[in-house]
Order: C-alpha cells, then sequence, then structure tokens
C-alpha cells in the first residue's frame, strides 16, 4: 500500500471567511483518509507540533510517517483519536 503521488492524491477544501483549511483528504488504496485540519487546529492551538518549518505542506509525509510518528503516533501518545486502519481508511469519495 501507498499514497498516490501528492499531485494527484491531495484534495484540499477550503472554507470561512478567511479561507482556512478545512480538510485534506488523501485518496489511498484501500479507501481516502479525510483529514480534519481545522478540527485538529483548534484542538491542538499550536501549528509547530506538525508544521516544524512553518505553514504549508509537512516534509517528508507519508504512509509510514502517517502510520508512525505522525497521525497514529500522536493519537496512541495522547490516547485520543483513530489508531485502527477502518478508523480512517473509509473508502469511496473524497468529498
Amino acid at each position: 500500500m501507498r499514497f498516490i503521488p501528492a499531485t494527484a492524491a491531495l484534495l484540499i477544501i477550503l472554507t470561512g471567511s478567511a479561507g482556512a483549511i478545512d480538510r485534506i483528504a488523501y485518496p489511498t488504496r484501500i479507501g481516502a483518509v479525510v483529514f480534519p485540519h481545522k478540527k485538529h487546529q483548534d484542538a491542538l492551538g499550536e501549528c509547530r507540533g506538525c508544521h516544524e518549518k512553518g505553514p504549508g505542506r509537512i516534509d517528508g509525509f507519508d504512509k509510514v510517517m502517517a502510520h508512525g510518528k505522525g497521525c497514529k503516533g500522536c493519537h496512541e501518545e495522547m490516547k485520543k483519536g483513530p489508531v485502527r486502519c477502518g478508523d480512517c481508511h473509509k473508502g469511496g469519495s473524497t468529498t
């Protein structure tokens, strides 16, 4: 399993008056993963925890990072959020 190349894979949905990123969808072979960006931004209040080099795409973000110290690792450490395959890979449409 691998992520589709970033140029084809990333769908960003903009909402709100300031154009804040609401959700980011990553189509994958086993089902789309929709990341609720604004929800994380509001809950954490800290961008640099994920965006170490500042705003924008996270350098080196891929399946390995998402399943390791990135998404899953953070959820396990905080004891909050999805950690099982089907909790993130929902399948179907990315919108």
